[in-house]
């Protein structure tokens, strides 16, 4: 289950923007990597910074409230969250002087690259792919076959970057240490810290030539087929995210969202879980009453209608809509009742229909309803 952002700031859920920002900034000072050394400090550094980009923008928090934080999560990939977010205005606001270095001179890359104190950690992007689905896949759930163009670790090298065959020596700027030290002048003192080493990116080595195959990066863009499984339920616009699938990194690959795309449909309109149609119906059957066909996305369900059943009357059709993403739940599937008229009659219809005229005038002269 997602974090819920509010609670990782500790404000209510109609919290004021000051009230966010007071809280982000409490939080963000006490735990900061730079100054609780606590193992945990910078995983919930991370949690206080998704959490503020994201409620202290009008446009994002009126999704995050509108979906929950499960369909959030779902919908919004980390780079949508981060999207327009400005870590350096946003320190230099709070007074933490961030352009002299007071918290880092890179507190993204910190944050979203970087493992504090060791070497760069290589982690590749997130990557965005759409895919089509009738109103019956998302029905029903399905598999998809999608064409994923993203970056692939090089067959060449293995992606060590090293041309086959040339030596890897020691970097000559860290000493084969991989970290280098840096001493900033913060609000709280002199604060040295242990970066990767920015000519080896923290592996202590380089190699004699680089690979001709990436040019010494170590991976390449390539076109893949991925296949995907779409539950039952989902919605236009939903994301669905496929871990791992995304662009390779050495330390860990980034992750695959799904964006759907769900087609309209000539039988059925679709509001949420509930299902709309209409049904036509002869007009003996309707004055009558009887049985009708209604369709449904799992077949032709008959169903029973009462006599004097008026143009424009609904059927409710309860479980028959569509399933609720991510629940066993369903909607329901209302079918509108249009009374169909014959536009040309036999003789013998027409003789019948004066009839039904004329006793309808005399049941209406004698009082009779």
């Amino acid at each position: 289950m997602a974090e819920d952002f509010y609670k990782v700031l500790g404000v209510e859920n109609g919290a004021s923007l000051d009230e966010i920002r007071q809280a982000y900034r409490k939080l963000a000072l006490k735990y900061h990597p730079d100054v609780n050394k606590d193992k945990k400090a910078e995983e919930m550094f991370k949690e206080i910074n998704e959490a503020y980009a994201v409620l202290s923008d009008p446009e994002k928090r009126k999704q995050y409230d509108a979906y929950g934080p499960d369909a959030f999560n779902q919908r919004y990939t980390q780079e949508d969250i981060f999207r327009g977010f400005d870590f350096e205005k946003v320190f230099r606001d709070f007074g933490f002087n961030f352009g002299s270095g007071d918290f880092g001179s890179s507190i993204f890359e910190d944050m979203f690259g970087f493992s504090h104190g060791t070497r760069n950690a290589d982690v590749g992007n997130d990557i965005l792919a759409r895919v089509n689905v009738t109103l019956k896949e998302a029905y029903s759930g399905t598999e998809k076959k999608i064409r994923v163009r993203h970056v692939a670790v090089c067959e060449t090298c293995g992606g060590s970057g090293a041309e086959p065959g040339s030596k890897v020596v020691k970097c000559d700027k860290c000493n084969g240490a991989g970290q280098v030290k840096i001493t900033r002048r913060t609000p709280f003192g002199i604060i040295q810290t242990i970066s990767a080493c920015p000519k080896c990116g923290g592996s202590g080595r380089t190699f004699e030539r680089a690979c001709r195959s990436c040019s010494g990066a170590g991976k390449k863009v390539v076109e893949q087929n991925i296949d995907v499984s779409i539950p039952k339920g989902v919605d236009d616009g939903l994301r669905l995210r496929v871990k791992g699938m995304g662009d390779y990194g050495k330390d860990r690959r980034g992750d695959l969202y799904v964006e759907m795309h769900v087609q309209s449909s000539a039988d059925f309109e679709r509001d949420g879980e509930n299902l709309y149609t209409t049904v036509h119906v002869p007009f003996y059957t309707a004055m009558l009453g009887g049985k009708i066909s209604v369709p449904t996305l799992e077949g032709d369900k008959e169903v029973h209608i009462g006599e004097g059943t008026q143009s424009d009357a609904r059927i409710v059709i309860k479980g028959y809509g569509m399933p609720i993403f991510r629940s066993s739940g369903k909607g329901d599937e209302i079918a509108t009742i249009k009374v169909d008229i014959p536009k040309s009659l036999s003789k013998e219809q027409k003789d019948l229909a004066a009839k039904f005229e004329e006793l309808d005038k005399r049941k209406k002269k004698f009082g009779i309803f």
